[in-house]
């Protein structure tokens, strides 16, 4: 289900909303865990939560910190799709938000529920192999309330 969010709230920009760069996020930049202040502090704005296609499929990391997902895209697999949040920068902050994502974590195009594709993370296929795949869960959110629960 997508749940677009209002702009209030957020400090202004000089860049118009067609010129900001959307980017899709999965895990540790989601709102309220440790790497979103790297988004709000670079001037993001949330512009909607919602989830991916099915095609996608949600790994656990390991060695990360903090921890991390890894997500990958299996062309055929039919999942519940993964939960995400729709962020948009200015172009400049966006290149330097990107330009500092580690290795094995990129940003490409993510296929989102109804459709439309958006830039947002990505992880290379080598580094899951030995990673705990969590699916199923549906998102990272999940992820994180089982590990507290």
């Amino acid at each position: 289900m997508t749940t677009d969010l209002p702009l209030s709230g957020h400090r202004p920009s000089e860049t118009s909303p067609r010129e900001a760069v959307p980017i899709a996020v999965v895990g540790a930049h989601l709102s309220g865990m440790p790497l979103n202040p790297e988004l709000t502090e670079a001037g993001g704005v949330l512009v909607k939560s919602c989830r991916t296609a099915p095609d996608y499929r949600l790994f656990v990391l390991p060695d990360t910190t903090p921890q991390k997902p890894g997500v990958v895209r299996a062309p055929g697999f039919d999942g519940p799709g993964l939960e995400v949040e729709v962020w948009a920068l200015e172009p400049a902050a966006f290149g330097r938000f990107v330009s500092r994502i580690p290795a094995p974590l990129g940003i490409g195009k993510v296929r989102l529920e109804d459709g439309s594709e958006v830039p947002g993370f990505l992880c290379e296929a080598h580094a899951v192999e030995r990673a705990e795949e969590i699916t199923a869960l549906g998102g990272w959110r999940a992820y994180m309330a089982r590990r507290r629960g």
